[in-house]
């Protein structure tokens, strides 16, 4: 009763009777039955294009895998090329930013003031001071402080643009590390981002249009509860027929009896 032939549009799902009887255990023949399913032209066409696609995606699939495996197992390096920027200490990176800042401040100075003395020591010949004199002293103590004070207010303005560099120079530094750590770990993810990608593009299993019918429960035939109905069926009949018998046995014997004394009477 359970093996119902289904022909639905997706395909047929059909039964055939392939063994022998069988005794199951309350003595019942039960026959073997296979199963067959079958897609409609279509739908097997899809199912084998479908297949023919998993297929030819295998061997880059297995690619996929063998880098995923080593791209996955790899550590990240996080000795980059601004590791060492930022692994100095603050006060190292302003004075090192400051120094830079003195450096290019004082390539322009020192060409200016070098001229600048030669200009007051020509002056102060033309003039007739002689080198030594009190005048002459007293010109280059003022251009010496004059110069001290530039190169002072230099150095000033060194610091503190080292401060705002070496802070910027530390943001670009930290930006960069993280770029770089970031491409690291797209190229570990991106193997098996693709693969994961590939295996949900593909179904891994084949469509099911066709459901199974609903089992209808046969309960196994009585054969004891039919065999104690029919004994006691049996049984009762014989009883009634013994039971009728006597009531016949017993007139006879009564109507002898009466006929006996009407003859000796």
């Amino acid at each position: 009763m359970n093996n119902i032939n289904q022909y639905t549009p997706y395909g047929s799902t059909v039964y055939n009777q392939t063994g022998d009887f069988t005794v199951d255990a309350n003595g019942n023949q039960v026959p073997t039955y296979s199963q067959t399913t079958s897609l409609s032209p279509m739908g097997q066409q899809i199912l084998s294009g479908e297949q023919g696609v998993a297929s030819s995606l295998i061997p880059a699939a297995q690619t996929l895998g063998q880098q995923a495996q080593s791209s996955t197992t790899t550590p990240l390096n996080f000795n980059t090329a601004d590791s060492a920027i930022l692994n100095a200490s603050p006060q190292q990176l302003e004075q090192n930013a400051a120094n830079a800042v003195y450096r290019e401040q004082a390539g322009f100075l020192n060409p200016q003031w070098d001229q600048q003395q030669q200009q007051l020591q020509d002056q102060l010949s033309r003039q007739g001071i002689p080198v030594g004199s009190d005048a002459y002293n007293n010109s280059m103590k003022q251009f010496a402080n004059n110069r001290t004070q530039a190169y002072q207010a230099a150095q000033d303005s060194a610091t503190a643009q080292g401060a705002q560099s070496a802070q910027t120079l530390f943001g670009m530094a930290q930006a960069g590390q993280n770029q770089n750590i970031q491409q690291q770990q797209l190229a570990q993810q991106n193997p098996l981002q693709l693969l994961s990608e590939m295996y949900g593009a593909t179904p891994t299993t084949p469509s099911q249009p066709l459901t199974p019918t609903s089992q209808v429960g046969v309960s196994p035939t009585d054969t004891i509860g039919a065999q104690a109905l029919s004994t006691n069926a049996r049984q009762q009949a014989y009883q009634a027929q013994v039971a009728q018998q006597n009531s016949m046995y017993g007139g006879l014997a009564s109507l002898g009896s009466t006929a006996a004394l009407l003859a000796f009477g």
